[in-house]
């Protein structure tokens, strides 16, 4: 073989080589870059009466879990007097139940009196205030991408 015929098949088999290479890239990465991203959003809580311990907010995805009061999802942040904003974060578009309280002694727990009234500020999504047993299919709503999700505490 002599040298112009070498050099011709040494630049074809890196040709090829480089094509192989940049196949198997975009097999490998396209998907990644077409899968749905979760949604990202924010909550507002508003009506907070003062800078003490955190905002807890629960997120529940079944009416199982809403009943047994074991949240699929908890975000805490400190407690911001006026407004506490909670991001979202790999969120996707799907139908929950939110329940958020201040828990202004950091004790992780709702507190209620003897008869069960709210010693600490709370919400419900869809703006829901329970009379009795709270109720699932009450405060279901559907979280959309990009759009915020306000909740006003009652103390």
């Amino acid at each position: 073989m002599d040298d112009e015929s070498y050099k011709r098949m040494r630049c074809c088999t890196k040709s090829r080589f480089l094509t192989l290479v940049f196949l198997l890239l975009t097999i490998l990465f396209v998907p990644q870059l077409t899968k749905k991203v979760g949604a990202h959003g924010i909550v507002n809580v508003t009506g907070v009466e003062n800078n003490s311990g955190h905002i807890i907010l629960q997120i529940f995805e079944t009416e199982t879990s809403f009943k047994k009061f074991a949240p699929d999802r908890i975000y805490k942040k400190i407690a911001t007097q006026g407004i506490t904003i909670i991001p979202l974060e790999d969120f996707h578009e799907v139908e929950v139940a939110i329940f958020v309280y201040h828990d202004e002694n950091d004790d992780e727990k709702f507190n209620t009196s003897l008869f069960w009234t709210p010693k600490e500020g709370y919400a419900y999504s869809n703006s829901y205030i329970p009379t009795s047993i709270p109720k699932y299919s009450k405060a279901l709503f559907t979280v959309e991408h990009g759009s915020p999700i306000d909740l006003k505490l009652i103390y």
